[in-house]
């Protein structure tokens, strides 16, 4: 499945492509803050590990999948997959007025392994079903673009919108020690 969003500020709203199958629909801001709010709070209520020793609260084991599904671990071990977030250069152009369908609903469930967004469109459902790592990778997508167009949503959980730079700077070698790959035995 690929998702592609584009904010238009003409529109003041999200365009967004599903494939397969060429579904396009507008979502507005109050249909993201929900998706962002609600419905990323009923995916957190289903993250697994409930009730196992060791494996921390709730909120501890849906930000430790955040971090996960955003390193794309899931995705090291499918053949196939190694592409995860990509991100265009271009955008399309905006469509003609009136051609794009409001998404003027939402429905969504969430278990241990999947969760489904279903999307009302005029009299159709756009059923969209991920993986937990895929859906971590559509909320976050959707938050940034939500940020991106300066929407400023209310009651995003902590775990969608934590810093990934930390994880990352954490493996990088100190500034000050010389990289010991570069040494040539000569005195800076």
């Amino acid at each position: 499945m690929s998702l592609s969003f584009t904010y238009f500020e003409a529109e003041d709203r999200l365009l967004v492509l599903i494939q397969p199958g060429g579904h396009q629909l507008w979502l507005t801001r109050y249909l993201t803050q929900s998706i962002l709010r609600d419905i990323a709070a009923l995916f957190a209520r289903a993250v697994p590990g409930e009730g196992v020793q060791g494996a921390g609260s709730s909120e501890q084991r849906i930000a430790l999948e955040h971090r996960m599904a955003m390193n794309e671990e899931d995705l090291a071990d499918q053949p196939g997959m190694g592409g995860g977030m990509k991100f265009a250069h271009n955008s399309p152009a905006l469509p003609a007025s009136g051609s794009i369908p409001v998404c003027t609903g939402l429905d969504a469930q969430a278990g241990s392994d999947y969760a489904s967004i279903s999307f009302t469109v005029g009299p159709q459902n756009i059923n969209m079903r991920q993986s937990r790592a895929g859906f971590h990778r559509f909320l976050r997508t959707l938050a940034l673009c939500a940020n991106k167009a300066g929407w400023q949503i209310q009651d995003v959980p902590g775990w969608l919108t934590q810093s990934l730079l930390t994880d990352l700077l954490g493996t990088l070698p100190p500034l000050d020690e010389p990289d010991s790959s570069d040494d040539n035995g000569l005195a800076p």
